[in-house]
């Protein structure tokens, strides 16, 4: 993997004292973050490739690891954040667009939460429920 200027975005944290060197974290993890030295059979971290998936510390069997976001680390900036100067950092070093699921990364209000809807403002009573059902659709 090439040399990358940007700090990992996640620390792997393993206990020394619970960890029983299973493998349990090398087979579960799917990004490569979890090494077995092939030597010596000792497991290592590699944090750049770490996505904070948590499946490797959720699946170890004695509770030896521990990943925790990293602090951001840069000046503060009212509109070039920390977030926007990691991703532009990000853009540069790989040279293209970054990708994400439905093309948008950062969260966006969900409305359906707050909507309310009150059936006897849009229309009048229905006189005869039976007879005259009442439907909402949007």
């Amino acid at each position: 993997m090439p040399l990358s200027l940007i700090s990992p975005e996640f620390i792997i944290r393993r206990d020394p004292d619970l960890c029983i060197e299973c493998g349990v974290c090398t087979r579960q993890c799917s990004f490569g973050g979890q090494i077995v030295n092939p030597d010596d059979g000792t497991i290592s971290s590699d944090e750049a490739v770490c996505v904070g998936c948590q499946r490797c510390a959720t699946l170890c069997p004695t509770g030896a690891l521990t990943i925790v976001q990293r602090e951001e680390q840069g000046r503060a900036h009212p509109l070039w954040t920390t977030h926007v100067q990691r991703e532009i950092a990000r853009q540069a070093e790989s040279g293209g667009m970054l990708l994400t699921g439905m093309g948008a990364d950062k969260t966006f209000p969900i409305y359906w939460d707050r909507l309310f809807l009150n059936a006897s403002q849009v229309t009048n009573p229905s006189i005869d429920p039976l007879r005259e059902p009442m439907e909402l659709r949007t």
